[in-house]
């Protein structure tokens, strides 16, 4: 899968992906499609959410929360808005309203805020009538029926009484009258159609839906959760058939789901902009589901197949790294204009309009007996940026700019298949794919040990570039079965071996014998010994969670949002009252979830609960916090600063290719922060090289392998160091690992076999040279060393993991092939300074490097 694009990604299942860098805000620039800004707003330090108001005579206004209260703008000339009011209210991070007729209702996280009426009779004068607190006194979100002047406040409580979910009479509209309420589950926010209420509770992971017939007396229809759910918001496609829903958790879809029938309401589709990042909120408004997706700044999606959704348009207003809590907090479309504006944390209020120069490309992949393919890739050729995959029933829409398009559609296991067409400005192209199943052998071999040709047992044999995969047995034999016809790169990796790799055919009928023999390490570290490793550095400062030797016990991440603690309290405390979101120890009394704590875990492991070396069941590793297992991932996590863990000086002067290997773990719950693992190498223990800077969570094992050369000149005392650290502002989940640390000489390798020449080379299959110059400001060059000719994608990344530039996407013929950027876009604009990745894939392998460059 390529690296994180900003552009459309649409997933069966999101799968965590990997940036290499946070950039600072000087590095990147606004980026949009098909989305025109008309004005921009920044008055105040602070914002949160947003919504539209349209008085009696069709002038239209911008309703923008602050910190401090509730500013009133007129943008009914959308480029040239201005400030007509502002209503003071209580200090809050949260400020959420609605329009009925002429009023405005603002709810608070503030203690005492209550609900805010504000009159908007003459618009251009807002007044505060009234406030109401009666039956509670906070609420987190609001939500009206227009149609039967009703208010429905989600998320309420009296000072720290949960009282759930009320429903109340806007009869009298300055003076909401109290009809039902619902305190099983707190409602964090709903959506009504006609006399169904649609509610999200995020706490229990769970969407409800009420029959609100008899608004005194809602009854409870259906209710669901689903994978990885935290149910925040949603809305319903126009004939109300199809609800939209957007999970607030890290690394989340928004998701689609089929309410024809309330009790099986199958999920359909589900798609992200970017996996590293959190969807907000939806709406809405025809055929165009607007997003606010957080970091990614605006989402516009084509609507008009619900059950599909195609982004077309974008505007990001946040162009720092992605993940966290930052950028867009809510979208407002309801303006009869064709405005629609958003609100940024930090920057306030967007005024926008969209352009709709696509066309749709509609596609349905399916087998050759008719069944339809999940999770089919379909890469627009022009502008491989453009993607997305097939979804439940095998279907995917993509919004293409006009022109002549072909769409590769390709799946593991299938022939691709390849759909061209020529789009123009509102069309509406559909093609059903029938894609033929490869025919499928077996590879088999053995393993062995170079020198006495032992059998080695639990190597791990991969078939790179599929999910193909198995381990050696006692005798070091292998199978894998089920493998396409076609050529592939095998490799075999045991700890404490060099690994391998060799070039192979596949052919039906055939079975294809592969063997290894791989080198003993120079230099390995299972970690069950005191190697001399240093478990910290003069200036850690983290409070907990310093690294250390030891069996690893491991934690699992709950599904449930935490509460943050009270001055004084202790973690395991007295939990909210009935019906009140999970939490631990005493509640603050200033918010229901403090930022980041919506959406801060997420489930699975955290800390490890086994090392990474293969076949020894209760190995040591080294491991940040090491708590008890099963125990509270947040008792015993990295906290208040960073950790360091530093390999003894390892001597590599005498190796012609030293490269050095290690298996890493890490999990982070707050993306984007300033949490991260870095990892540097020196080799004089004065100056340091940086060779990843991790701020993404992949709870798992995972081997990193660098060339020593790339990073340093090799001496007898390189060394590396791993930092580990849970930085302020945020105060998250930071937990790291490191296991099976080992050096060796790449040169010494045995030679590889092409199994489909019968050639033996010790030349690698793919070899990126670093760029030249380094930094660059012109023109830079890179080499990429193929061994064998094939196809080869070649990108240039910026520090968030945005493709850039596409260098090379084609077949490659074998040996040397120079590529040159020229420090331009892919719309032809000039970049900015800073770091950037080229990253090459091919034979199976992705290689990477570094470019520095300045303007």
């Amino acid at each position: 899968m390529p690296m994180v694009r900003r552009a459309l990604l649409a997933v069966f299942l999101a799968a965590p992906l990997i940036a290499p860098l946070r950039p600072s805000p000087a590095m990147a620039s606004a980026v949009s499609r098909n989305v025109q800004l008309l004005a921009h707003l920044n008055s105040y330090t602070r914002y949160s959410a947003c919504t539209a108001y349209v008085a009696p005579d069709g002038r239209e206004y911008a309703v923008l929360g602050t910190e401090t209260g509730t500013s009133i703008v007129n943008v009914t000339n959308p480029s040239a808005p201005y400030e007509v009011g502002f209503i003071p209210g209580l200090t809050s991070w949260w400020r959420e309203m609605k329009q009925y007729r002429t009023w405005l209702y603002v709810s608070t996280e503030a203690v005492g805020g209550g609900i805010q009426i504000i009159r908007m009779t003459d618009p251009e004068h807002p007044v505060l009538a009234n406030t109401y607190t009666t039956a509670f006194n906070r609420e987190h979100t609001v939500t009206v029926d227009t149609t039967r002047a009703l208010l429905i406040l989600n998320g309420t409580r009296a000072t720290n009484t949960m009282t759930g979910m009320h429903v109340m009479s806007l009869a009298d509209p300055e003076n909401p009258v109290d009809l039902a309420s619902y305190t099983k589950d707190y409602v964090h926010d709903s959506w009504v159609r006609g006399t169904r209420l649609h509610a999200f509770c995020i706490s229990s992971n769970t969407v409800r839906i009420f029959d609100l017939s008899n608004p005194s007396a809602p009854v409870e229809q259906s209710s669901w959760s689903y994978l990885n759910a935290k149910s925040h918001s949603g809305e319903t496609s126009k004939d109300g058939r199809y609800l939209y829903v957007c999970d607030e958790v890290n690394y989340s879809t928004m998701k689609v789901f089929d309410l024809q029938d309330l009790q099986a309401h199958p999920l359909l589709y589900e798609t992200t902009v970017n996996p590293l990042s959190i969807v907000h909120n939806v709406h809405v408004k025809q055929d165009t589901a607007f997003v606010a997706w957080y970091t990614e700044g605006v989402r516009l999606f084509d609507i008009a197949d619900p059950t599909l959704p195609a982004q077309f348009g974008w505007y990001d207003t946040y162009p720092s790294y992605s993940g966290g809590f930052h950028g867009v907090w809510e979208v407002a479309c309801g303006f009869p204009s064709g405005t629609f504006i958003a609100s940024d944390i930090e920057s306030g209020l967007w005024v926008f309009r969209a352009v709709r120069n696509y066309g749709i490309v509609k596609v349905r992949a399916r087998d050759t007996g008719g069944s339809p393919l999940t999770g089919v890739d379909v890469v627009h050729v022009e502008t491989p940026e453009d993607s997305t995959q097939t979804g439940m029933t095998g279907g995917a829409r993509i919004a293409l700019a006009p022109g002549a398009s072909t769409l590769r559609l390709s799946k593991f296991g299938y022939e691709t298949a390849f759909v061209s067409d020529n789009v123009t400005v509102g069309s509406r192209d559909s093609f059903v794919v029938a894609m033929k199943r490869v025919a499928a052998t077996a590879l088999t071999g053995v393993v062995r040990r170079e020198g006495d040709a032992a059998a080695i047992q639990d190597a791990a044999i991969t078939l790179e570039g599929t999910p193909l995969s198995a381990a050696t047995v006692s005798t070091g034999i292998y199978n894998l079965a089920g493998v396409p016809r076609g050529n592939y790169v095998v490799s075999a990796y045991r700890p404490g071996f060099a690994p391998a790799s060799r070039l192979t055919s596949a052919e039906p009928g055939v079975t294809r014998t592969v063997d290894f023999k791989l080198l003993p390490a120079a230099w390995y570290d299972s970690c069950d010994t005191d190697r001399g490793w240093s478990l910290a550095d003069a200036d850690d400062n983290a409070s907990a969670g310093r690294w250390e030797r030891a069996i690893p016990n491991g934690t699992t991440g709950q599904n449930a949002p935490r509460l943050p603690l009270a001055p004084g309290a202790t973690p395991g405390g007295d939990r909210l009252a009935s019906g009140a979101a999970p939490g631990r120890g005493t509640p603050l009394q200033d918010a229901q979830h403090d930022e980041p704590a919506e959406g801060i875990l997420t489930v699975g492991p955290v800390a490890p609960g086994v090392d990474a070396t293969t076949g020894t069941g209760t190995g040591y590793c080294f491991v940040t916090g090491n708590g008890p297992a099963g125990g509270d991932p947040a008792a015993t996590d990295v906290d208040g600063g960073k950790t360091t863990l530093t390999t003894p000086p390892i001597d590599l002067s005498a190796m012609t290719e030293p490269t050095l290997s290690w298996s890493r773990w890490f999990h982070m719950n707050t993306p984007g922060e300033p949490d991260s693992l870095v990892i540097q190498i020196t080799r004089d223990g004065q100056t340091w090289v940086t060779v990843r800077s991790l701020i993404e969570s992949h709870p798992a094992w995972q081997r990193d392998v660098i060339r020593v050369k790339d990073y340093i000149a090799p001496s007898a005392a390189v060394r590396v160091r791993f930092i580990a650290q849970d930085q302020p502002p945020a105060d998250g989940v930071v937990e790291a690992a490191v296991d099976d640390f080992m050096a060796y000489d790449a040169a010494l390798q045995p030679a590889s076999v092409d199994d489909t020449t019968g050639t033996t080379s010790n030349a690698p299959p793919v070899a990126l040279e670093s760029p030249r110059p380094n930094p660059a400001s012109r023109e830079a060059s890179v080499t990429l060393r193929l061994r064998s000719a094939g196809p080869v994608r070649v990108g240039v990344f910026n520090a968030a993991g945005r493709r850039v530039a596409t260098l090379f996407d084609g077949n490659a013929p074998a040996g040397p092939l120079a590529l040159r950027w020229n420090g331009r876009d892919q719309r032809g604009h000039e970049t900015g300074s800073g770091i950037y990745w080229i990253r090459a894939e091919a034979a199976g392998e992705k290689r990477t490097t570094r470019l520095v460059w300045v303007r």
